[in-house]
């Protein structure tokens, strides 16, 4: 019996219909405070969000610096975002966190900038 070439991507599209399911009601419940769907969203983005950093920086404080301002960029894009295409989220968010990670270097503190590092 031979089995269709197509079932195999059924299977895979099935698979992210739900993935995308899974992130349009995360972000849903993150607007309304939800930390259970906060704490998934971030993990569902940290590998984005910790190859970004890795990329802009060898230094693991600046690093952790940009991890962070990576997230705030995430949650501040759960906030704004008003679509419920799963997609368009993800694009949406991209932009915010790199935004977010670009500012990090920017917005050093006032004795970093004072005293240097």
């Amino acid at each position: 019996m031979k089995i269709p070439l197509s079932y195999s991507n059924n299977e895979t599209l099935s698979a992210k219909s739900a993935q995308a399911k899974v992130l349009i009601r995360d972000v849903v419940a993150a607007k309304k405070g939800d930390w259970k769907a906060k704490n998934h969203l971030a993990q569902t983005f940290m590998p984005l969000i910790t190859s970004l950093a890795q990329k802009r920086s060898n230094d693991k404080s600046e690093i952790n610096r940009y991890i962070e301002a990576g997230k705030d960029g995430l949650f501040k894009a759960v906030k704004k975002y008003k679509d419920n295409k799963p997609e368009g989220f993800q694009l949406f968010a991209l932009n915010f966190i790199e935004e977010s990670m670009n500012k990090a270097v920017k917005g050093k503190g006032f004795f970093s900038k004072l005293f240097g590092g």
